[in-house]
């Protein structure tokens, strides 16, 4: 009798940690360009360990079935792709949904030299010789292009390599560096909006929290700068005391 109940037991065990395992969940958000706030639109969201997905709509917006333990990727062109795990704290903490922002890809490309083909092209060889495109004066004496030639430019001319800049790898750089400096001065200006609305005096005049336990209720809840923006003062307050009640229930 004692070995059929404890049989019975070890069954149910499984069960119960088999369907723990098993629960699932409406994943749903909205994808965001983190600098502009506008949608991105037509991302793919797959499901990583199961090869299924979906893509967002043109919100911007996406929701489909998961479960415990699945792996998200998101990728879009142009974006660096973002990636988490499903847990019940992530999904219990956002029940409205994620609010994703994807930063924007920086890729560099190699300078670029135009050459054209030598008289015996079929044979592949690049020969370095100026292109005439009516601007040589035809009594200018003939250059001889097997010496070395300073690169020069002379009233009325075109240099090819002007209209190549963009391409050179310093200029890229420089452009990255001024694309980061710009997203320093946005991410401080959205910090300073965001600690405006949501800080202790807000939090401890909404709840009337100790003291001594802000610090780890405000970092329990986990918003989203965009909600916090986005929410009016009357949301706000309502989704800090849906946490503050989470934060005493845990």
């Amino acid at each position: 009798m004692f070995k059929t109940i404890t049989i019975v037991a070890l069954f149910f065990t499984c069960l119960c940690l088999s369907a723990q395992q098993e629960q699932s969940y409406i994943l749903k958000g909205q994808l965001v360009d983190k600098m502009t706030y506008q949608p991105v639109v037509y991302a793919t969201v797959l499901v990583v360990n199961k090869k299924q997905g979906v893509a967002s709509d043109s919100n911007g917006k996406f929701e489909f079935p998961v479960q415990l333990n699945d792996s998200i990727k998101i990728t879009s062109i142009g974006y660096e792709p973002v990636t988490f795990t499903i847990t019940a704290s992530l999904m219990d903490t956002h029940p409205d949904g994620l609010f994703i922002q994807l930063e924007e890809g920086t890729y560099l490309l190699d300078s670029v030299i135009v050459t054209a083909f030598a008289k015996d092209f079929y044979l592949n060889r690049p020969e370095r010789v100026p292109m005439d495109l009516g601007f040589v004066d035809p009594n200018t004496p003939k250059t001889d292009w097997s010496k070395p030639q300073m690169e020069t430019m002379g009233q009325g001319g075109v240099a090819i390599s002007g209209l190549l800049n963009f391409l050179d790898r310093k200029f890229m750089e420089k452009r990255k560096l001024n694309v980061l400096l710009a997203a320093q001065d946005r991410e401080k200006t959205q910090k300073e909006a965001v600690d405006a609305k949501f800080n202790k005096e807000f939090v401890k005049f909404v709840t009337r929290i100790d003291d001594r336990v802000i610090d780890e209720f405000m970092e329990f809840c986990n918003f989203y700068d965009i909600e916090i923006l986005r929410a009016s003062e009357y949301q706000l307050a309502q989704k800090v005391l849906n946490r503050y009640d989470a934060f005493l229930r845990r």
